[in-house]
């Protein structure tokens, strides 16, 4: 009988001349993506997992044993209200945007696995499918238990099908990074920037953060999660060599374009459970160490490793590590009934904290959480509508999210004429991002947008209940209803 190493490399490669029908007809380059090369260009391409089939299904095997035992341990709905109230709103945050962004994955991982342009690079992206598929299906059932005690968990499944404006943004983002990536693309933008660049390493620190909070649920499922994304991400690198090595340009707009649009959801996801939502005492890092410790350092190392340069826009990129997250978590806080998790607000002790993490930007951020803690002090506990926005937010006509770059005294909006339309962007690598390919943006509608048109409700109740949703027991609210002991005592 043949050893594993004898007969691997025949069964991974399993590409052959056609006869009666020419490669580009097999391969056309809409769908296969650009530059388009002959599959002589290809024969070398390869990852370093070199998984069986037989392999991947005694690994996803254990892996599922392994989730359904912590389950069975700490995964009822009484381990999860044992959670601090904090940390439950970081939850919902992660529930709500993971899961079914996953399952577009599956579409994407699919469509490589029909036009990848190497038969191992297709076998891995079937692999990348039946990963996706178990991500999506894991958060889902490991939370449904919840929806009976808080109706906010219900968002797990229901978030993409809504019209709640971060909904909008992650859609908007998912749909052309998963759903209309050809699979070169998809390859560099998913599985290199997003995967090997953020997600990976963001399971790695946030299961961390879980076991500090002593969520051991939430840490076996990003641990076993991020398993696989180790396994599938190396498929963005073999193809960004290949890449670079015949268009070098192109490669180098694929990264950069990708890692913007992907930082700002990112930022948002895991620099508000980071720096808001993790309970003080189990903070070990702030949002911005993780992204210098974890993503700074072996991104720009991998990248001039592929002999690309840094983005353009880099030194903007790394400013908005001071103030981005806050900015929008400002702001979202402000208008917290248009979302499906609850916010804190963060006391004394958390805003020296932040003031030492984020010492150049905290002291323009101190006078907004000192105005909110004012507000509630005049209202007393549970007027929530005391210290809450009413007028629609303007959006950044590229990522969809709220027009939050720069900091509390400088924004970095940005307006644009084309046509007889003006367009606004929360930034210049927004503006960059969208220029290079209007056609791709230009007919999306942002929520101020649907107001004006008349399809979604000016008014804001109306547009929480009819067009976002959501309802008085499911909008967010601050997670202690403004009952802040220190209130009384600052």
């Amino acid at each position: 009988m043949l050893s594993r190493d004898e007969w691997l490399d025949l069964a991974r490669k399993l590409d052959w001349d056609f006869s009666y029908v020419t490669e580009r007809d097999v391969f056309p380059e809409v769908t296969s993506g650009s530059p388009w090369l002959r599959q002589e260009e290809w024969k070398d391409w390869d990852e370093p997992f070199r998984t069986t089939y037989a392999e991947y299904v005694a690994n996803q095997s254990a892996k599922e044993a392994s989730v359904r035992a912590v389950r069975e341990a700490v995964g009822q709905a009484a381990d999860f209200q044992k959670l601090h109230p904090h940390w439950l709103s970081a939850l919902k945050l992660h529930a709500a945007t993971l899961p079914l962004a996953e399952f577009a994955a599956v579409v994407g991982n699919l469509r490589a696995a029909r036009f990848g342009r190497d038969s191992a690079w297709r076998t891995m992206s079937t692999f990348g499918a039946l990963d996706e598929i178990r991500h999506a299906q894991i958060p889902l059932v490991l939370l449904h238990d919840m929806v009976r005690h808080d109706p906010q968990f219900d968002w797990t499944h229901k978030f993409y099908h809504s019209n709640n404006w971060v909904a909008i943004a992650a859609r908007h983002l998912f749909d052309e990074l998963l759903l209309a990536s050809d699979p070169i693309e998809f390859a560099i933008a998913t599985h290199f920037v997003f995967e090997t660049g953020f997600t990976n390493l963001q399971f790695v620190g946030l299961s961390s953060v879980a076991h500090a909070v002593g969520d051991r649920m939430f840490e076996t499922m990003l641990k076993s999660i991020q398993t696989d994304e180790a396994r599938h991400s190396q498929i963005g690198d073999a193809v960004l060599a290949k890449i670079v090595a015949h268009d070098p340009a192109r490669a180098q707009y694929l990264v950069d374009k990708w890692f913007w649009r992907t930082w700002h959801l990112f930022a948002v996801v895991t620099g508000f459970s980071m720096d808001y939502l993790t309970p003080l005492a189990s903070r070990r890092t702030s949002f911005k160490e993780f992204m210098q410790e974890w993503v700074l350092d072996q991104f720009v190392r991998t990248m001039e490793e592929h002999g690309l340069s840094r983005p353009w826009y880099w030194d903007t990129f790394v400013e908005s590590l001071d103030a981005y997250h806050h900015m929008v978590y400002a702001s979202a806080y402000s208008y917290r009934a248009t979302v499906w998790f609850d916010f804190a607000l963060p006391g004394p002790e958390e805003r020296v904290w932040l003031a030492e993490k984020y010492p150049s930007t905290w002291p323009m951020f101190e006078p907004v959480w000192r105005r909110l803690a004012d507000r509630w002090r005049e209202s007393g506990p549970g007027v929530e509508w005391h210290s809450h926005g009413a007028t629609p937010v303007g959006f950044c006509d590229l990522c969809q999210l709220v027009l939050s770059g720069g900091t509390p005294e400088q924004n970095t909006a940005v307006t644009v004429t084309r046509g007889d339309k003006k367009l606004v962007f929360c930034s210049e690598p927004c503006r960059w991002i969208y220029e290079q390919e209007p056609s791709r943006y230009e007919a999306h509608d942002d929520v101020v947008k649907r107001i004006l048109a008349g399809e979604a409700p000016a008014n804001l109740l109306e547009l929480l209940r009819k067009y976002f949703g959501l309802t008085s027991a499911t909008w967010g609210k601050d997670v202690e209803r403004g009952g802040y002991r220190w209130l009384g005592e600052e």
